[in-house]
């Protein structure tokens, strides 16, 4: 029997061999994901994580499955963000089972993980990377250095170019002879002297310059922004530039994040950048609210104690750092 066909509520008994644990966690993950996933399965989940130590390894496990097999962090291992990942090593029998039981969907569970619980194939090839809640300074050049935000990935194409694959980076550009080059999403940006910050999530890339100029190539338009504007564009088009709220686009250099008038939705994945687990919307009028706040990014866990107390809304922490909303 494969996983998503196994009820992760099935009785238990003390027989339960390691593939048999391993493929109920494999179908818990399958079933935090339905619609209908209710107050109850959250209290069945707990209850099954705490069985036994087996049962609470195997949920761990699997949410950290891609991060222990990553070579890179293997060699970071000492660095405090990511000394939990390899926290918790495969026992053989559970190894082999991970190696059987999840084979057939390997490649779409690659692609996409569930939940977000291990990086994907595309971010474990990139040049550089930075994990949820990690933040990491290249210099690349004399002319170039990029500060990436948490999870983010950059290839580098050239002394002075790169191509941001995903999250979010601001780049000082340090009176480069040739502009410095920014691959992001379906347009390019160029600056001799400049520091900008560039956030590409989903398929929309936003550019907000913080100083001296920037040049937004989009196809065959270009557009130049200069300090204090701000603006977006996809495959399909680019917007206006616009004045950009002030110090929101660089707030997280500071440490903290700030939203003014932004619905929950919104800040809602925004933690989920910051905070390893999951936060998960049960609500959509709840994410439609708009809020008005400002927290620490080492303070996660306090800005969803400010949302509950703000909304009403129930919060149902289950474990693995999963948290419901609604």
């Amino acid at each position: 029997m494969t996983a998503p066909d196994r009820d992760p509520r099935a009785p238990f008994t003390s027989a339960d061999s390691d593939t048999a644990i391993g493929q109920q966690a494999a179908a818990w993950w399958v079933r935090l994901r339905s619609d209908d996933f209710t107050q109850a399965d959250a209290n069945a989940l707990r209850a099954w994580c705490a069985r036994s130590p087996e049962h609470a390894r195997a949920w761990r496990e699997l949410q950290q499955l891609w991060q222990a097999l990553d070579p890179a962090l293997t060699r970071a291992a000492a660095a405090p963000q990511r000394a939990n990942v390899l926290a918790f090593p495969l026992r053989p029998g559970r190894r082999a089972f991970l190696g059987g039981a999840l084979a057939a969907g390997l490649a779409v569970l690659a692609l996409r993980p569930p939940l977000g619980a291990w990086p994907s194939l595309q971010e474990l090839s990139a040049d550089f990377r930075t994990g949820t809640g990690e933040q990491r300074q290249v210099a690349l050049s004399q002319q170039m250095s990029v500060q990436m935000n948490t999870q983010t990935r950059i290839n580098v194409r050239a002394p002075e170019s790169i191509e941001l694959l995903g999250g979010e980076a601001e780049i000082l550009a340090s009176g480069a002879r040739q502009p410095v080059s920014v691959l992001a999403g379906a347009g390019r940006l160029l600056a001799q002297s400049a520091r900008f910050n560039v956030r590409h999530t989903d398929d929309a890339v936003c550019v907000t310059c913080l100083a001296g100029a920037v040049e937004v190539v989009w196809q065959q338009r270009r557009q130049t922004l200069d300090a204090g504007q701000q603006l977006v564009y996809d495959e399909r088009g680019v917007q206006a530039a616009t004045a950009a709220q002030a110090g929101e686009a660089s707030a997280w250099r500071t440490g903290a994040l700030s939203f003014v008038g932004k619905p929950l939705a919104e800040v809602v994945d925004e933690i989920n950048r910051y905070r390893p687990g999951r936060v998960l919307l049960r609500n959509a009028e709840l994410g439609r609210r708009l809020v008005r706040m400002r927290f620490s990014i080492s303070q996660m866990d306090g800005a969803l104690a400010m949302i509950r107390d703000l909304t009403g809304a129930q919060m149902t922490s289950l474990p693995g750092g999963i948290v419901l909303l609604s």
